[in-house]
C-alpha cells in the first residue's frame, strides 16, 4: 500500500511523503528540520524510511528546511539542472551531499519506485512536477506552482490514480486582498499559481479520463480557504454530472500535518 503524506501545504511551506511505511520519497523540503521530524513522527513513518528528496523548485516555500532534512537524512537530493544551480546560488543545498541532476521525462528507480520529473510553467530556473509509479504500477503525481495546465502537464497527469494537484487561490479573494498589485499580477499570470477555477477545470477533465482521487494543495492562506477550494471543485464537476465519492474522492491538504493518512494507493 502506498501512502500520500502531505507533512505540511501551502504557501508557506511544501513537503510531501509518497511510498509505503517501509520506503518511500519526500517531494520537497519547505519545513523546517524540527517541525519535519515531529510532523513525520504522527505518520509512524521513521526516518529512514526516505530514501531521496526530490525538489520541484528553489522557492523558500519548497526549500527552506533542504540543507538540514539533508543533512539528518543522508539520502540524495534530485532535481532540475536549473533548480540545483538556483540552489547552488542561494546556498539552500549541502553539496558535500550526493546530488542528482534529472532531465525532464528522465525516470529514476529510488524506493522501489519509478520517479519522473516534468516541467512546469512557474517563475523560478527550471520547475518540475513528480510522477511516481509504484511496485505495483500505480501513478501518482504531486502537481503544484503552475501558473496554468499546458498540453504536456494534462498529458502526464491523465493516466494517474492519484493526484496532489494545486489549488492555490479563489481569484476574487485575491483581487480584494492585501497582496501589492505586482504580486497579484504575478499570482495571476501564465508562470504564477493555479486559481481554483482553473483546478476545477482540470479535475473535471482528469476525472473524464478515468482519474478518481485527487488532493487539493498548496492553498494560500491569504486567498484561499479549504472549504471554497472543495466546494468550487465539487460543484463545477456536479455541473458536468460527476458526483464526489462516486465517479472521483477529493480532500485538501492540511497546512500542517495532523497524522491522518490523505491518501491510500
Amino acid at each position: 500500500m502506498t501512502f500520500i503524506y502531505p507533512l505540511c501545504s501551502s504557501s508557506k511551506g511544501n513537503c510531501t511523503y509518497v511510498g509505503t511505511k517501509d520506503r518511500g520519497i519526500l517531494i520537497d523540503a519547505g519545513i523546517g528540520i524540527r517541525s519535519f521530524i515531529s510532523q513525520l513522527k504522527l505518520t509512524g513513518i521513521n526516518l529512514s524510511a526516505i530514501r531521496g528528496i526530490f525538489i520541484t523548485h528553489e522557492h523558500s516555500d519548497h526549500t527552506k528546511g533542504l540543507k538540514r532534512i539533508q543533512q539528518e537524512l543522508n539520502v540524495p537530493v534530485l532535481a532540475s539542472n536549473g533548480t540545483l544551480q538556483a540552489l547552488y546560488n542561494k546556498q539552500l543545498i549541502d553539496i558535500n551531499k550526493t546530488i542528482y541532476k534529472l532531465n525532464a521525462g528522465q525516470e529514476v528507480l529510488v524506493a522501489d519506485m519509478g520517479v519522473f520529473g516534468f516541467n512546469t510553467p512557474h517563475d523560478s530556473a527550471e520547475s518540475f512536477a513528480y510522477k511516481i509509479t509504484t511496485s505495483d504500477n500505480k501513478k501518482i503525481s504531486v502537481c503544484t506552482d503552475l501558473g496554468y495546465v499546458t498540453e504536456s502537464v494534462h498529458n502526464y497527469l491523465k493516466d494517474c490514480n492519484a493526484i496532489l494537484l494545486e489549488s492555490n487561490y479563489e481569484q476574487s479573494l485575491l483581487e480584494m486582498g492585501s497582496y501589492p498589485l505586482f504580486l497579484k499580477e504575478r499570482i495571476l499570470g501564465k508562470y504564477g499559481h493555479l486559481s481554483n477555477d482553473n483546478c476545477a477545470d482540470e479535475v473535471c477533465k482528469l476525472v473524464n479520463l478515468g482519474v478518481e482521487k485527487f488532493i487539493l494543495g498548496h492553498l494560500s492562506q491569504e486567498n484561499n480557504m479549504p472549504d471554497i477550494a472543495y466546494s468550487n471543485v465539487v460543484e463545477y464537476l456536479l455541473k458536468n454530472d460527476m458526483s464526489v465519492n462516486k465517479d472521483y474522492t477529493l480532500k485538501v491538504a492540511p497546512v500542517v500535518n495532523d497524522g491522518s493518512i490523505i491518501e491510500m494507493i
